[in-house]
């Protein structure tokens, strides 16, 4: 069930409803980290009761999608999968929301080299 190598299966990991203008807020509250993801395409999976997220990434580390869950703990669940759905990698516990932004930037982009301003 949604394991590492298996096709993602949105309906068993989706929880609870997210507000999408809260999280493209968090997303997007530092933009140069999520512009750096080359993040396009975004897509929810209904207007009406959004309970998953995806977004087309072409970062140094992850090329493909990365879809964001939230659990019913109130934790994010983020899965990285190929573009054709085979998961890459995934949280192994649920993200706060403070911690959701740097766990996509490590994992898509984040090079140590870099110096930061």
């Amino acid at each position: 069930m949604n394991e590492i190598g298996e096709k993602i299966d949105i309906k068993t990991a989706s929880c609870r409803e997210i507000y999408m203008p809260d999280l493209m807020a968090l997303l997007k509250f530092d933009i140069s980290k999520f512009w750096s993801w080359g993040s396009h395409a975004l897509t929810i999976d209904n207007k009406k009761c959004t309970r998953m997220f995806r977004m087309t990434v072409s970062g140094h580390h992850h090329k493909g999608h990365v879809y964001i869950f939230l659990s019913g703990a109130d934790l994010f669940e983020v899965y990285l999968t190929s573009n054709q759905g085979t998961i890459r990698d995934k949280t192994t516990e649920g993200l706060y929301f403070d911690m959701l932004v740097d766990w996509i930037d490590q994992k898509v982009e984040y090079i140590a080299d870099y110096k930061e301003n």
